[in-house]
């Protein structure tokens, strides 16, 4: 509830707050006008609330916070925890301790809490307690580095914990937490016959709503229940009204159980930013006032000031445009330079996996150096690790964010302004989306006898839009979409939803049946051998400057190769437009991928292609040689353009039949590095490792079962795995990365499934935080 008389400094509100406190400890912290109400309080009049808080806090249920019991209630209280703590051996609130039971004495368990509710403390639990192997199935790719560099600290180092399945380092290895996503769930049927799986985790479950990858998490769900019927299989979501669908819908047989929790652990305070760049109150359960109580100053300055964090939810188009740099500028002033050690080493390792210098500055390294981050999808894997990781230390102050936030990576911020109010799919996505943002205001610390709460700014243009949102109660279907007829479907997706829903799929290529069958009845194997004729030189693969260097006619027929082999494995006889730009700009990337190019030498290459380098060092050449004046460097300077280039798009799709580009008509001047960062990512990623590996290296791997050449498993290993080495191979088998080779590589003297046996090169290593916390569980 917002009060106008609240704001009236002599106004009395010891009665209010009782009430408050009373409602609490009747109902629980289940109603966020309460919760509310005390946080604006709180933020007003921190002095009247002071006598109160231990109190709050029992009603809570935030037994971790509270200091020794002071009247009756709070020793009730006090027992209560002690007798969770007695059952449990953890120190849970009710919300967790009830799950952790349930969870215990059920097959199955779906549950909805809030965010900020403690699920991860209840998840690390389960994952500490579990005696054999976890597989823990999450949205995206975003949440990855997350999950694995949280588990990694909390489980013992003869638990491996690997984000893809794979069966390594068994000689120094008990068991095995895997942590992925839907789309790579295929990869646990080559190996689930040697595993020993008691628990699957699904965090964010309300994927089963997403068209295509709810069909993959819900045919993944099914399949694994099949194979593993005695295994708990665990489901948690946000703030769904109906947790107890996702048993319902996937058929789940043995003891099953559910709960919906509404208990929040944190306040919010609402404010709209009017087009004045002034802020002012409102609620979106209760509001008294007339829309007239300003907020006094920045919000967002103030929580800087204050040393506390906020997150800006924008749009990618506008970090891509550089529109959120006017935005930067404004609160720059409040994030100086850092100069702490630690921090600067997380800063020098994103430079360094980047690439980034003076010439080739990046915006994600000198925000970073102010503890100002930017987080979206095209950020490589790598670096977003190593900002969650600077973020989790405490040194980053205001963060830029896409949806890779709403995907559930788990930073909270004292503040957090949803600037971009487009969110995406059904009006039970949209609420959802919502709210799982929002949850990400207001941070649970561990300092004793303290409430918390966060603050949530909108445009005021968003303030009807949000509040209906909010109060929309969410729902999952309670059908699956893999019992439905008559999907509504792309159909460059319906040979994969065939697949899964009639589990059809090839194993060993990981490809539906029909796809693999396709390769084998297609007349492919001339264009193979022109490709392998033209890639390897004396044994060698060529660089991606060779392919460069070769005719055009000669590349044209290389990439019409390429584009047969791969329309082969689908149901047309040709690509459309789009299609073939992006495949053709894939190849030289692939060929710097096979020549063993990190990253940042990648990029670096392509960004000298695109800004025309050559051609600018030819004319600074004549400039420095005096062939030309500087008028006519300048003149001539000014001529040049940026070379065309498709932008990323995942394959295929149909419906994509002319191209974009991030790189149209701009002098090379203006070339931005992280643009071409952010679309190399996104090739690397989408493109290449998504979209072309499987198909072809099932294609290559076929022709060299069908003739032999070696070369056609060499250029399947380079595209699977961007080496043909075998030490290499078993190195990005165990997690490392090319980035990693050079260093690691002379380190080691043996390595296959049971161990890595590394030799005395690796002492000098053991000091680097980072290299260490990629060893510490092979050494």
């Amino acid at each position: 509830m917002l009060d106008k008389m609240w704001f009236d400094i002599d106004v009395e509100l010891t009665d209010f707050i009782f009430s408050l406190c009373t409602e609490l400890h009747k109902e629980g912290p289940v109603d966020s006008d309460v919760l509310e109400s005390l946080s604006i309080i709180k933020s007003l009049y921190p002095e009247k609330i002071a006598p109160f808080e231990n109190d709050i806090l029992y009603y809570m249920g935030l037994f971790y916070k509270t200091t020794k019991p002071t009247n009756f209630k709070e020793l009730i209280y006090q027992e209560f925890a002690d007798s969770i703590k007695e059952t449990t051996s953890c120190d849970f609130t009710p919300v967790q301790a009830d799950a952790f039971n349930k969870i215990k004495s059920s097959n199955n368990f779906s549950f909805s809490a809030p965010t900020s509710t403690g699920k991860s403390f209840l998840f690390n639990k389960l994952l500490q307690e579990a005696k054999g192997d976890v597989i823990v199935v999450v949205p995206s790719r975003a949440l990855l580095s997350e999950y694995i560099s949280k588990i990694s600290v909390v489980v013992g180092k003869d638990v491996l914990v690997l984000s893809f399945i794979d069966i390594i380092n068994k000689k120094k290895t008990k068991r095995n937490i895997f942590v992925i996503t839907p789309e790579r769930g295929d990869d646990l049927f080559q190996k689930i016959d040697e595993l020993n799986i008691d628990l699957f985790m699904f965090d964010e479950a309300q994927l089963t709503e997403d068209k295509l990858r709810g069909l993959k998490f819900d045919s993944f769900v099914r399949r694994v229940n099949k194979k593993c019927p005695k295994a708990k299989k665990v489901f948690a979501h946000p703030f769904i009204d109906n947790p107890e669908a996702q048993i319902i819908k996937n058929k789940l047989i043995g003891k099953s159980s559910f709960a919906n929790y509404q208990q929040r652990s944190v306040g919010k305070i609402f404010l709209t930013r009017k087009k004045n760049d002034s802020f002012v109150y409102f609620s979106p359960f209760n509001d008294k006032t007339n829309g007239d109580i300003v907020y006094n100053g920045d919000p967002i300055e103030c929580v800087l000031n204050r040393k506390g964090t906020c997150l800006i939810y924008v749009s990618k188009n506008s970090i891509y445009t550089s529109v959120i740099s006017e935005k930067i500028q404004r609160y720059i002033v409040q994030c100086p330079l850092i100069a702490d050690s630690r921090a600067l080493k997380y800063i020098e390792k994103v430079e360094e996996f980047l690439g980034s210098n003076k010439r080739k500055s990046s915006m994600i390294v000198e925000m970073m150096r102010h503890g100002i981050i930017i987080h979206h999808g095209s950020i490589p894997l790598r670096v977003r690790s190593i900002i969650e990781q600077f973020i989790t230390a405490g040194y980053a102050r205001l963060c830029f964010a896409t949806s890779t936030l709403i995907q559930g990576v788990n930073m909270p911020f004292d503040l957090v302004w949803i600037d971009n109010f487009r969110f995406w799919g059904s009006d039970d996505e949209k609420s959802l989306d919502l709210k799982n943002l929002i949850g990400r205001a207001g941070r649970t610390n561990e300092k004793s006898n303290t409430f918390d709460f966060g603050y949530v700014v909108i445009n005021e243009s968003n303030r009807g839009k949000f509040t209906e949102r909010l109060l929309y109660t969410s729902r999952i279907s309670e059908d699956s979409l893999l019992d439905l007829e008559g999907h509504d479907i792309f159909e460059d997706v319906e040979d994969e939803i065939n697949a899964i829903i009639n589990d059809d799929f090839d194993i060993d290529l990981k490809m539906p049946n029909i796809q693999v069958e396709r390769l084998k009845d297609s007349n492919i194997d001339v264009d193979i051998a022109y490709i392998l004729d033209s890639f390897f030189v004396n044994g060698k693969p060529i660089s991606g400057k060779e392919y460069y260097n070769i005719s055009k006619v000669q590349r044209d027929k290389i990439k019409k190769a390429f584009q047969h082999i791969f329309v082969s494995h689908l149901n047309r006889r040709e690509l459309v437009g789009g299609e073939r730009s992006v495949l053709s700009t894939a190849i030289p990337l692939l060929l710097w991928t096979i020549q063993g190019k990190t990253f940042a030498e990648i990029v670096s290459l392509r960004y000298s292609f695109l800004s025309m380098r050559e051609e600018q060092a030819r004319l600074t050449k004549q400039l420095v040689e005096g062939f030309i004046s500087e008028p006519i460097f300048l003149q001539e300077q000014d001529k040049l353009r940026v070379r065309e280039s498709p932008s990323a798009h995942s394959l295929p799709d149909k419906s994509y039949t002319k191209s974009n580009s991030l790189f149209k008509d701009m002098s090379p001047m203006k070339l931005s590095y992280d643009l071409v960062i952010y679309d190399t990512y996104d090739y690397m990623d989408k493109v290449i490792s998504l979209s072309l590996k499987n198909p072809m290296c099932a294609a290559f791997f076929l022709y060299y079962d069908k003739t032999n050449d070696s070369r056609a498993l060499a250029l399947s290993n380079y595209i699977s795995y961007g080496t043909n080495d075998r030490k290499e191979i078993w190195l990005k088998r165990y997690g490392f990365e090319q980035e990693d080779m050079e260093w690691l590589k002379p380190c080691v003297d043996d390595i296959d499934e049971n161990q890595i046996t590394f030799n005395d090169n690796i002492k000098q290593y053991l000091d680097d935080e980072q290299k260490s916390v990629l060893l510490e569980r092979y050494i």
